[in-house]
């Protein structure tokens, strides 16, 4: 009766420990989450720009509730907008988040584990238990860093994905940045096409009635006729190409062409004046210092600057795996009516290696990021060089633009006098006013030109010349607490 009471003893403590060890641990259970592709179409076609969720995010960015909603809508605008809606920063935003758990993952220490065994013995004295109970416990012991060095490296490469989330809504901004431009170059130019076109036709018109009168050939009227044919296609090219434009523009805003519509966008006439070519050619220490600060601080150099931290925690990982773990056994048994209390040691020996080979591959791959970073470094400085020569010759080139036009303007306007003074006929006067609308085509290409190169320069810089366009600090990027 004495080693059955023992033995009851023994079973409570041991469903006692093992309670208390499975308690402690809390359970996910898998929850299912189906993709519904029709969901997701009717999601997009949904986004309302003029919604009072978009219209609190203008407003968190500094909009003033008596402007909401904006009535026309420029750049800055459509930026937020596609800030707000592109599916492009949920995918930056998800990839931080698994690089989070990663890191949560990384500072986790071992579980402990637990064994134990039940013998029954055939031979045993009157009065003594025939069975034997053992428990024993084992410890991980983690030495050398090697928790901390995980805990680095995840760290490092968590927050490379942070700043990329950054540069996500950067490459977002530069996109609806281009499209803007096309969309209104477009604008502009099919105005222009469209005067063209008139003009032309009333020359056509003019050569016909004067061939009637004998004062005109044909060849003229011909010629006449073929380019009226060339503007009226031309001004058809641009009108469908205008359309695709704006469909485009949604779609980098981050909306539908259904949900574009429903906001009116500020017209080509109606669009600020580009003064940034003014403020970098009166203050040329301003493009060196932005040049400079872009070697520095350009995401893509943050960027790569955290994967080289994660690679130089692996290495030290690596080394630290030189070094085995060890294992912490206590156990105790309860023999025959004996009480054994015993404690025990495991490691691995580094005989036959000592992680050499895995320590050399984190070395390769520590020089490799140096390798990108320098190569990177000098990738940008011949861009921003490149660019800012080109930019620079842009503005120039609008420069000499705006004065063949002021020119051109000051001779057809001395042919509207000589017209209304009767020294001149009406054909002498639709042709000056088709050079002079030739020498604003003109303009208008160049300042296509240095937009172009003006965006261009941004991308190199990655950074907005005007601070009117300045990124927003909120790109949906939390602290996290420990």
């Amino acid at each position: 009766m004495q080693y059955q009471h023992k033995t009851t003893q023994c079973l409570r403590l041991s469903a006692a420990i093992l309670s208390v060890l499975l308690s402690g641990c809390a359970y996910q259970t898998y929850n299912a989450k189906p993709l519904d592709i029709t969901a997701i179409t009717s999601e997009f076609r949904a986004r309302n720009p003029l919604g009072s969720e978009f219209q609190a995010y203008l407003k968190s960015q500094g909009y003033d509730e008596a402007e909401l909603p904006v009535q026309h809508w420029g750049l800055n605008e459509l930026t937020y907008s596609a800030l707000y809606f592109h599916s492009d920063l949920d995918i930056a935003r998800a990839t931080w988040r698994a690089a989070q758990a990663a890191a949560e993952v990384a500072g986790q220490r071992p579980n402990p584990g637990i064994s134990g065994d039940v013998e029954r013995h055939s031979e045993h004295d009157n009065g003594v238990s025939p069975w034997t109970y053992g428990l024993a416990i084992d410890i991980p012991i983690d030495i050398a860093g090697k928790r901390q060095a995980r805990m680095d490296r995840a760290g490092s490469l968590s927050e490379a994905a942070r700043i990329e989330i950054a540069q996500a809504a950067w490459k977002v901004r530069s996109r609806v940045h281009a499209s803007w431009i096309d969309w209104q170059h477009a604008q502009r130019q099919v105005t222009l096409l469209e005067q063209e076109h008139t003009l032309r036709s009333e020359i056509a018109e003019m050569l016909e009635a004067r061939l009637h009168a004998g004062m005109a050939s044909s060849l003229e009227l011909s010629n006449a006729r073929l380019q009226l044919q060339n503007s009226r296609q031309l001004l058809d090219t641009e009108k469908a190409r205008l359309a695709e434009l704006k469909a485009r523009l949604a779609s980098h805003a981050g909306l539908s062409l259904q949900g574009l519509s429903k906001i009116q966008l500020t017209t080509a006439d109606e669009a600020p004046v580009d003064n940034k070519s003014q403020d970098l050619t009166s203050k040329p220490d301003l493009l060196d210092q932005l040049r400079e600060s872009a070697l520095l601080n350009r995401l893509d150099i943050r960027a790569a600057l955290a994967r080289y931290d994660a690679a130089e925690a692996k290495l030290r990982l690596e080394i630290a795996r030189q070094y085995p773990d060890i294992i912490l056994s206590p156990g105790y048994a309860y023999d025959q009516g004996d009480k054994i209390w015993s404690f025990g040691l495991s490691t691995l020996l580094s005989l036959l290696n000592r992680n050499q080979g895995n320590i050399a591959e984190a070395e390769a791959q520590r020089e490799i990021e140096a390798a990108k970073i320098k190569a990177l470094q000098i990738q940008i400085i011949g861009e921003l060089e490149g660019r800012s020569a080109a930019y620079l010759q842009t503005v120039s080139s609008v420069s000499d633009s705006r004065r063949l036009v002021a020119a051109q303007a000051e001779r057809t306007g001395l042919t509207v006098k000589q017209f209304e003074e009767g020294f001149a006929d009406r054909l002498e006067l639709t042709s000056a006013r088709l050079e002079s609308l030739q020498a604003q085509r003109n303009l208008l290409a160049s300042e296509i030109r240095m937009q172009y190169a003006s965006h261009a320069l941004e991308e190199a810089l990655q950074q907005p010349l005007e601070a009117s366009l300045s990124m927003p600090d909120d790109l949906g990027i939390e602290a996290t607490t420990e």
